[in-house]
């Protein structure tokens, strides 16, 4: 079952004892490429499903971590309902990746990013609006309107 290649397109090639013998170790017989030769184009995934997300998508990899740092997301994840080790090591690198994407977005001004200020509770918060008006108050640029005004 040896992949042969040619621009952008990938043939793969299964014997009837290939298949007999993957089979006798118990793969699903649907999982299976049926003998034969089969041709598998670059980029088809994506239009053969264009309503993939990479979020919820798993990837399997090798990553060396500290030993402290390990024992201590799985010392979390024994605790009672705790997810387990590794989604809550995806979970914090994903809360940092997209504090990241958001400062960087908010930096250059996309219209429509998330922020990672909550502009709703500000507005509400009366300690907040006092604040912002003693500031106004303060501004040299406050005083020259109120002048041009009288």
């Amino acid at each position: 079952m040896k992949p042969k290649k040619k621009s952008g397109e990938v043939y793969i090639d299964v014997t009837e004892e290939q298949y007999q013998a993957m089979k006798a170790e118990g793969i699903d017989e649907e999982a299976l490429l049926k003998p034969g030769r089969h041709k598998f184009v670059r980029g088809l995934f994506k239009k053969m499903h264009p309503d993939y997300e990479p979020k919820k998508a798993k990837v399997r990899i090798s990553i060396h971590l500290d030993a402290d740092v390990l024992a201590w997301f799985r010392a979390r994840a024994e605790e009672p309902n705790a997810a387990p080790y590794q989604t809550q090591i995806n979970n914090e690198l994903r809360v940092l990746m997209e504090r990241e994407t958001a400062d960087k977005t908010s930096a250059r001004g996309v219209k429509g990013a998330k922020s990672a200020v909550d502009y709703a509770a500000l507005l509400d918060d009366p300690q907040f609006i006092a604040a912002i008006a003693e500031r106004v108050r303060q501004h040299p640029q406050s005083r020259k309107r109120k002048q041009k005004v009288a």
